[in-house]
């Protein structure tokens, strides 16, 4: 509702905006698993967003069709009403073939599948809903939480991934949602870019940049994060989750003022540095999303004190920030691999 209608006033206040042309309908740059593969140009996912379309599209027929899609209606990824209607009347031929569709339909087989086995054999949800975790070692302790984070990641997938698969086999092409592992992330700011990235998408156009963007990053950034956690539940463990990631983001924005990349990257000690930071961010997005989605304040309460306040847990910590570190390289090297291929996930 709010896209259709901002998408709207957008049309009345800019009624001269250039159609779009009907040309084959593929993107200017494929798309690899939500990222960007350079090809040559057409029509890109940002201006299927931004350009506006023909005032008569503006309708309640319309309105009615785009609310009550069904396969985005309950659960599935975000799109805009004018790349919704794009698509209505344009078919995206690099995404919407048989074979690409196939491929996709195997892979989410494949993951339904995974969680399957995982929930048979591991029992880390039941764990942390009784806290049943007196007497475990830190080791254990943090190895429930990181399995936690995996459960929730892919029983979030799994709902992302099946509704975007009807709506391909409809021949409509939604942005993908969760283009990383949960597992490959060092970056907090980069890590909510790619977990819920249509929201986020929908977030950057309709709420963050009308709050005026970067002029007011940290305060902007709380509204935005509050709206999520109130966008989610009320509840004030979300709420806690919201104001934790902003605490945990502030480092991060400060450390790239203070340390831009364009100035320090060719610097051979950089790369170290930031791998010491991605460690730092890692443990802050454990314990927020903890809160947040998992166990809750008195649970992280409890684990991060069997974890600082005993001799043990301080041993553990200190061994697992070194493996850590070690990981973060491997990170940054998918990601110069990456970029070598001509892909660009942003994030």
């Amino acid at each position: 509702m709010v896209s259709y209608n901002i998408d709207y006033l957008e049309a009345k206040r800019r009624p001269s905006s250039p159609p779009l042309k009907k040309n084959n309908g593929s993107t200017s740059s494929k798309e690899s698993a939500g990222g960007t593969v350079n090809t040559p140009p057409s029509v890109t996912e940002r201006e299927r967003v931004e350009t506006s379309r023909p005032m008569e599209e503006y309708n309640w027929l319309n309105y009615v069709a785009y609310t009550t899609y069904a396969p985005l209606y309950l659960a599935g990824p975000i799109l805009t009403f004018n790349d919704f209607m794009f698509q209505s009347r344009t078919t995206l031929v690099y995404s919407i073939n048989f074979k690409r569709i196939s491929m996709y339909a195997i892979r989410f087989a494949f993951c339904l599948l995974t969680m399957e086995v995982l929930l048979h054999y591991t029992y880390v949800v039941a764990i942390s809903q009784t806290r049943a975790w007196t007497g475990d070692t830190p080791f254990q302790i943090s190895m429930i939480a990181l399995f936690n984070l995996n459960v929730i990641w892919l029983k979030l997938l799994l709902p992302w991934r099946l509704f975007r698969l009807w709506a391909m086999l409809d021949r409509i092409d939604p942005p993908e949602n969760m283009v990383r592992c949960v597992n490959n992330n060092y970056s907090a700011i980069l890590f909510w870019r790619s977990w819920h990235r249509s929201f986020n998408r929908w977030i950057i156009r309709y709420v963050y940049i009308p709050l005026g963007g970067s002029k007011r990053t940290l305060l902007n950034s709380l509204i935005v994060f509050m709206f999520v956690a109130i966008w989610h539940d009320i509840q004030l463990r979300l709420l806690l989750w919201g104001w934790l990631v902003v605490l945990f983001i502030l480092p991060e924005v400060l450390a790239s003022l203070l340390f831009p990349a364009k100035k320090w990257g060719s610097n051979s000690i950089y790369r170290h540095l930031c791998a010491i930071g991605g460690v730092a961010n890692v443990w802050m997005m454990m314990i927020a999303n903890l809160v947040g989605f998992c166990v809750g304040l008195d649970g992280v309460s409890e684990m991060l004190h069997d974890m600082i306040y005993t001799a043990d847990g301080i041993k553990y910590v200190i061994l697992s920030s070194l493996a850590l570190f070690v990981g973060l390289q491997a990170m940054f090297e998918f990601r110069e691999r990456e970029k070598r291929m001509g892909i660009n996930l942003r994030c």
